[in-house]
């Protein structure tokens, strides 16, 4: 999955809310809201079993349809 600008957005939101909307934190509660997604991301694609139906295995390297 890919994680979009939106999502990150809203978590650092989020993130902004519940620290009591501080200033001057911007980028640590962006970087620390992009390290969540991230994290959460990887838990899903490990518990995912993985065959050869499944649509990311379906792709050649360049990102075409097999």
């Amino acid at each position: 999955m890919t994680i979009t600008y939106q999502q990150i957005s809203q978590r650092a939101y989020e993130i902004w809310e519940a620290e009591g909307k501080p200033g001057g934190c911007e980028q640590e509660n962006w970087l620390r809201a992009e390290e969540e997604l991230r994290k959460q991301d990887l838990k899903k694609q490990k518990g995912r079993k993985i065959t050869s139906q499944d649509p990311a295995m379906m792709k050649t390297p360049r990102g075409e349809n097999l």
